[in-house]
C-alpha cells in the first residue's frame, strides 16, 4: 500500500497534457488538521504547520499528499503522505474514525543501497538500526567451517594449562574477543556462535577425559580397597 501510494503521488505530479505539465498546487492549510471523513474521492496537497498534524520530523512546516479513493467506509481508508525534513511520514484514517491512526516513517534505501532505521548514518553496512530489534526467528548463514573439526582425530587440542596461562595472562578465552574489542568494533553474531560452539565442544572433550581419568582412579582405589 505504501508504494502504490508513492508511486500514485509521483505519477499525479508527473502528468503531462499535450506536453504541458499539470501540477497540483499547494493549498495553505497550515492550521487545519481534518478528519479523515473531510475527504472525499479527491486528492490535496497541502501547507501544514507539522505540530498541527502532529508528524514526526524534524522543521516547522511540512508539504501533505492527501489521497481519498471514495466517499464513505466502503471505499476503505484515506492516506496521507507527510513530507517534512525528518524525512517522509505516512497514516491512514477510516472515514467511521474520530481520528487519524498514528504516523509511521517510510524507510528507504540510499543511494549506495542501504536501509537505516533511528540513524541516518549506515556506517557501510547494508542494514543499521540505532535501537533495540525484536524478531521472531533470524537465519545466519556462514561463507565459514563450522567447529565440527573440533571432534575430529588430528584437531590438536590444547591443554588445560596452556588455557589457563592465556586465562591468566589476557583475561579472556583463547580465539574469543575481549571486552574492549567487542566495545569498538561490535561482534558478528554467526562468527560468535561459531567461536562458542567450537569452546562448547573442546570443553565437552576436556568433560570426557576427565571423566575416562576418573574412571581409571575408581578402579584403582577399588581394587587397593580390595586388598
Amino acid at each position: 500500500m505504501k508504494r502504490t501510494i508513492i508511486l500514485c503521488f509521483l505519477l499525479t505530479i508527473a502528468l503531462k497534457n499535450y506536453g504541458q505539465s499539470t501540477y497540483l498546487i499547494a493549498q495553505d492549510t497550515r492550521l487545519a488538521n481534518d478528519l479523515p471523513a473531510d475527504f472525499k474521492r479527491k486528492v490535496s496537497f497541502d501547507f501544514k504547520w507539522r505540530s498541527v498534524v502532529g508528524v514526526p520530523g524534524s522543521g516547522n512546516f511540512s508539504g501533505m499528499l492527501t489521497l481519498a479513493p471514495w466517499e464513505d467506509n466502503s471505499g476503505n481508508k484515506n492516506h496521507q503522505l507527510n513530507f517534512n525534513d525528518g524525512g517522509v511520514f505516512y497514516r491512514s484514517g477510516s472515514h467511521l474514525a474520530t481520528q487519524w491512526e498514528s504516523w509511521q516513517k517510510l524507510v528507504m534505501e540510499d543511494p549506495s543501497g542501504n536501509v537505516s532505521i533511528g540513524t541516518t548514518n549506515p556506517q557501510g553496512y547494508k542494514l543499521a538500526v540505532a535501537g533495540n530489534m525484536i524478531a521472531e526467528s533470524i537465519k545466519v548463514k556462514l561463507q565459514a567451517t563450522w567447529p565440527d573439526y573440533v571432534f575430529h582425530d588430528e584437531y590438536n587440542l590444547p591443554s588445560l594449562k596452556n588455557v589457563e596461562a592465556f586465562i591468566k595472562l589476557n583475561k579472556h578465552l583463547p580465539e574469543i574477543p575481549s571486552e574492549k574489542e567487542i566495545r569498538k568494533d561490535g561482534q558478528d553474531l554467526g562468527e560468535m556462535n561459531s567461536k562458542l560452539l567450537k569452546k562448547v565442544e573442546e570443553l565437552t572433550l576436556y568433560l570426557i577425559n576427565q571423566q575416562k581419568e576418573i574412571e581409571i582412579l575408581k578402579d584403582k582405589v577399588v581394587k587397593l580397597e580390595r586388598r
